[in-house]
C-alpha cells in the first residue's frame, strides 16, 4: 500500500513567528495566496493560523469584552491552531480521513514540513482520475453509435462480423468489445458510419486504435505517470463522438 511519502507534496509550509502582529501575518496570506500559514516558536512549529481561526479568534475576543483590540495589538499566537500533522509513513489513506475533516495536513518531509490542503488534493485526483472518465466517456459514446445505426440488430451484426473465423472474439454484445472491436467494426460498416463521421475513416478508425492503446496501458498498468497521456487526444475523441 502506498504511503504518504509517495504521494507529491510540493508546497513548503510557510511559517511566522509566535509573537508576530496578526494583521501582519494576514497581509503575508493575502499577499501570497495562503489560505493557511505556519506559526514557528523558538524553532519549533506549534500550529497553523488560517482565516477561520482568525475570525473565531476575533469573535472570542468580542464575546469576553475585549473586541476593541486591533489586528496590530493581537500576536498570532492567539489565533493558533493544532497543525493537524500526519506522519509520512502513514498509510495514503490516511490523507482522506484527515482531510474529510480538516481542510489540510502537514507532513515532515526532508527535514521541512511540506502542507497538503483539500484543494490540492482535489487538483491532484482530478488529474488522475481523468484520462479515466475520458476513456469511459469515449467508450460509452461509441456504444451509443452503434446502437444507434444498428439499433436491435446490432448485437447479430456483432456476431456476423466477428464470427468464429475473425481473429478477435465474438463479443456477445456491444458490452463484450473491446476498442480493436470498435475500430473494425466501423471499417467493416463503414457505409452505415460514413454519413456520422464526414468520410473520415482514416482519421476515425487511428483516433480509436489510438485510444484503445490508452485504455490498454491505463487499466493494465502498464504506464507509471498518466501524466504521459495525451489528454488534448483523449478530450477531442470525447468531444467529437459527444457531438455525432
Amino acid at each position: 500500500m502506498y504511503t504518504i511519502a509517495d504521494l507529491p507534496i510540493e508546497n513548503v509550509l510557510q511559517t511566522v513567528e509566535y509573537d508576530l502582529g496578526l494583521e501582519s501575518a494576514l497581509r503575508r496570506m493575502f499577499e501570497h495566496g495562503y489560505t493557511q500559514i505556519g506559526v514557528e516558536r523558538d524553532g519549533e512549529l506549534v500550529g497553523i493560523v488560517t482565516y477561520r481561526s482568525v475570525v473565531r479568534t476575533l469573535l472570542a475576543f468580542h464575546q469576553l469584552g475585549v473586541g476593541h483590540k486591533t489586528l496590530d495589538k493581537i500576536s498570532v499566537g492567539a489565533a493558533v491552531e493544532d497543525a493537524h500533522t500526519v506522519s509520512k509513513d502513514a498509510n495514503l489513506l490516511a490523507v482522506f480521513d484527515a482531510l474529510a475533516e480538516y481542510t489540510y495536513i502537514v507532513v515532515d518531509r526532508d527535514d521541512e514540513w511540506r502542507i497538503l490542503t483539500d484543494y490540492d488534493l482535489l487538483t491532484r485526483l482530478k488529474r488522475m482520475l481523468e484520462p479515466f472518465l475520458l476513456i469511459e466517456s469515449i467508450e460509452m459514446q461509441l456504444r451509443d453509435i452503434f446502437t444507434r445505426v444498428f439499433g436491435d440488430s446490432l448485437s447479430e451484426q456483432l456476431a456476423e462480423t466477428f464470427d468464429e473465423e475473425h481473429p478477435l472474439p465474438t463479443p456477445a454484445s456491444i458490452e463484450h468489445c473491446s476498442y480493436a472491436h470498435y475500430a473494425q467494426f466501423i471499417s467493416i460498416h463503414w457505409e452505415e458510419f460514413e454519413s456520422l463521421f464526414d468520410d473520415q475513416q482514416d482519421v476515425i478508425r487511428e483516433l480509436v486504435l489510438e485510444i484503445g492503446d490508452m485504455r490498454n496501458q491505463l487499466f493494465h498498468f502498464r504506464i507509471d505517470d498518466s501524466d504521459e497521456f495525451d489528454r488534448d487526444l483523449l478530450r477531442f475523441g470525447q468531444s467529437y463522438f459527444s457531438s455525432v
